[in-house]
């Protein structure tokens, strides 16, 4: 019995002197379908993966995809699908999909993407979860781009009757119909053709953040940059878990994913867009771009101009039973309150 029991103390002596057994790992593949040096990728999903990672002790991974699986509309479907456990995408690739969610979106609505993304956030943490939008998925976060500007390769815009008779490209329809609200005639194209189209006179303009013209190269056609005080338009992207795979989380990991998730997400795109404006309105200003800020005059001209799309807006979230004006009036007073008055001001 001696023999047995000092055996038995060796046993567990030895057993302290070997390293602990790994904890089990989950790796959570993230869908993409962006390069990996784009501002969303680089600046907001991959720290935003990373900091979760840190806050398990290493329980979770992200794998962040490098080859898309479809084009940026099938991106939420994927998601249901479960062909990816993480993904995030543009409400607007998906038109009337998630119309409440896109409040945002509307014109004069996101003065910068400080406040686009914190009142689109705060306002769907509020609301979303009687709108029924994304049934099947669990939302972490939103964020919107930074405020669009009209950068022009042919001609000059100083006011909105310079955009009369002028082809605008533009990303999408509810964009392509605030300019021919406007005046502009729009065209449809990728971002990737879109300095191809205006070296050819395809298209004598784009709308797009500083950011943007810079990260698809557009920057050497373009002679002169007219922006828009108070944000024309943005969009609304979202983050998301498919259910299923949120469900299987303990209570510990989605503790941990919350923590860096909704406002966290926010904040950290509105700093990684405003960053990467400074940095590419110095690039443009260096190259000798004109920039030219809208008349007041014109502002109010515009935002009387594009007051249908918000009256329609309206009437689409009374039709699906929803109070339009509280729920507006909600994201506007989150927006004035996360508005980035004292940010360092754009090159001029």
């Amino acid at each position: 019995m001696k023999r047995l029991a000092t055996m038995g103390l060796a046993l567990v002596l030895a057993a302290g002197s070997l390293p602990a057994i790994a904890q089990d790992t989950k790796t959570l593949r993230i869908g993409n379908w962006l390069p990996p040096h784009h501002l969303i990728v680089a600046d907001i999903i991959k720290p935003w993966a990373a900091a979760i990672e840190d806050e398990t002790g290493g329980s979770l991974k992200f794998e962040i995809m490098t080859s898309a699986l479809g084009p940026p509309p099938a991106q939420f479907d994927l998601l249901l699908d479960q062909a990816f456990d993480v993904g995030y995408g543009v409400s607007g690739h998906n038109a009337g999909r998630f119309p409440m969610t896109q409040v945002m979106d509307l014109p004069f609505m996101s003065a910068d993407p400080w406040t686009g993304s914190a009142a689109a956030w705060l306002t769907y943490e509020k609301y979303g979860a009687d709108y029924g939008e994304h049934t099947g998925v669990h939302v972490a976060g939103l964020f919107t781009h930074s405020t669009p500007n009209i950068n022009m390769a042919k001609g000059r815009v100083e006011t909105l009757d310079d955009l009369k008779g002028k082809t605008i490209r533009v990303g999408g329809n509810v964009t392509g119909r605030m300019m021919s609200e406007l005046g502009a005639s729009p065209v449809q194209l990728p971002p990737t053709e879109a300095q191809t189209a205006m070296s050819r006179g395809v298209a004598d303009g784009i709308t797009f953040p500083p950011e943007s013209i810079d990260f698809f190269g557009i920057t050497p056609v373009i002679t002169s940059i007219t922006r828009i005080p108070d944000g024309l338009y943005t969009d609304t992207f979202w983050v998301a878990f498919n259910e299923e795979v949120w469900d299987g989380l303990s209570e510990t990991e989605q503790a941990a994913i919350n923590k860096h998730s909704g406002i966290a997400i926010a904040m950290l795109a509105g700093f990684a867009w405003s960053n990467a404006d400074i940095v590419a309105e110095a690039k443009m200003i260096e190259q000798g771009v004109e920039f030219i800020d809208l008349p007041a005059d014109d502002i109010t001209k515009a935002k009387e101009t594009l007051k249908p799309l918000e009256t329609e807006w309206l009437a689409q979230a009374k039709e699906k039973g929803f109070d339009g004006e509280e729920i507006l009036s909600y994201a506007r007073a989150m927006a004035e309150h996360y508005l980035a008055a004292s940010a360092p001001a754009m090159a001029k």
